[in-house]
């Protein structure tokens, strides 16, 4: 699809209400009232362009820089996850394609979308390349700083060299030739479930068949083999060392992500079908009908369980927050698990699952899209990478701004 296609189709939408808001619709939002009560405000809302007439918010993914909505016409909206302004908009690749969640570094934005990979400039939108896999993505893809990983309904794990992948583009060789750019393949029984994870020079990745692989990222040399006796249907979680199984025998495995050891199994008792989420040095899943359990990441030692929340939305330094049944904003003392309070919020069914900062994302099927954080944090926590945290200004008390100001003895 040509540029002109591109923004011939976005000003369609826009003309046909894509960035209306109805009077019932700002009903549904929560008063600042409401969440001042439990410590909340809110800091910001947009609409996402989309023609809520005929389209709904698909996938609402965000990373410590921005907040993106995609929709089922194809249509990707792009907001600062601190201020709200929208900064950019694309059809991404052919309209009412499927699509999987974005995926970021801090750079690019990565968007699967049928056979064809996409890689946008965070900060404006700019098509920084389009690649082609080899076959049907089955989840979203993985990029690190020198390579990109698509896993596939087939079995298959692609690794393609980024730097390659960039020259072909600025030869306006892609996506034809995209194959030209590839480095490895590694064949598994069954469907790759979830987003390949690249942690230092090893990519890991599950096989439905109940398989996790750990191979080198610059040969696919296996490092190691986890084999569980049930299939995994669940996205993998992880951080820092570790990452996170869950197969369809209630059982949640934590292993080293160099060599793949086993550092503790938990039994949930019920199948997990949601990713398990790591924050801090807490592990949080959702077991189905048993609500959150809250493990210590280190033991797998269980620290609560709240039976009414129903999914993980983000964390702070002293709570959590979920879903319960009814769709409110479940507030929980993240010590204890304790219920803090409820916040009405049925009308904004599309929830981030945030563990990369404490700030609360949630979205109208019509893209109606709100950032909520508690009153007091004016700068976001960056829990998985703290070094992308930019450097703040020192500020000084007033007796010390004062003390600066005070002209020296003698002048």
């Amino acid at each position: 699809m040509t540029k002109l296609t591109r923004q011939v189709l976005l000003v369609a939408v826009l003309l046909l209400g894509g960035n209306s808001l109805n009077a019932q619709t700002l009903e549904g939002m929560p008063k600042e009232t409401e969440l001042n009560r439990y410590g909340l405000t809110l800091a910001w809302w947009g609409q996402a362009i989309n023609d809520a007439r005929r389209n709904t918010i698909l996938h609402v993914t965000s990373d410590e820089q921005n907040v993106y909505l995609q929709s089922t016409s194809g249509i990707l909206t792009t907001f600062n996850g601190e201020t709200g302004r929208r900064i950019w908009s694309t059809l991404v690749g052919v309209a009412d394609q499927r699509s999987f969640p974005t995926q970021s570094n801090e750079r690019e934005l990565l968007v699967a979308s049928g056979m064809h990979v996409h890689s946008f400039d965070k900060l404006n939108g700019e098509l920084l390349w389009e690649l082609r896999s080899p076959q049907f993505p089955s989840a979203s893809p993985t990029v690190s700083d020198t390579q990109v990983f698509i896993g596939t309904v087939e079995g298959s794990v692609y690794a393609f060299n980024l730097r390659k992948v960039r020259e072909l583009h600025q030869e306006n060789l892609l996506p034809r030739w995209s194959l030209m750019s590839r480095e490895w393949r590694f064949k598994t029984p069954k469907r790759i479930i979830s987003p390949p994870i690249h942690s230092g020079n090893t990519v890991l990745f599950a096989s439905e068949r109940g398989t996790v692989y750990g191979l080198s990222d610059l040969n696919k040399e296996l490092k190691f083999q986890f084999e569980t006796d049930a299939r995994i249907t669940t996205p993998l979680g992880s951080i820092g060392e570790y990452v996170l199984v869950a197969d369809e025998n209630s059982r949640l495995f934590c292993l080293n992500q160099s060599n793949g050891r086993t550092r503790w199994t938990f039994s949930s008792g019920s199948i997990m079908n949601q990713r398990p989420t790591a924050v801090g040095n807490h592990v949080y899943i959702i077991p189905n009908r048993k609500g959150m359990f809250a493990l210590y990441l280190e033991s797998g030692r269980v620290l609560w369980n709240q039976p009414q929340a129903t999914q993980f939305i983000s964390a702070s330094d002293t709570r959590v927050y979920a879903s319960d049944f009814n769709g409110n904003l479940l507030i929980l003392n993240r010590e204890d698990g304790t219920v803090i309070g409820k916040v009405a919020m049925r009308d904004f069914p599309n929830r981030v699952v945030n563990e990369r900062t404490d700030r609360i994302v949630v979205s109208s099927s019509g893209g109606l899209v709100l950032g909520i954080r508690e009153i007091q944090a004016e700068f976001p926590i960056f829990h998985a990478h703290p070094e992308r945290r930019p450097i703040l200004p020192e500020m000084a008390s007033d007796d010390e701004q004062a003390a600066d100001e005070a002209p020296e003895p003698g002048i």
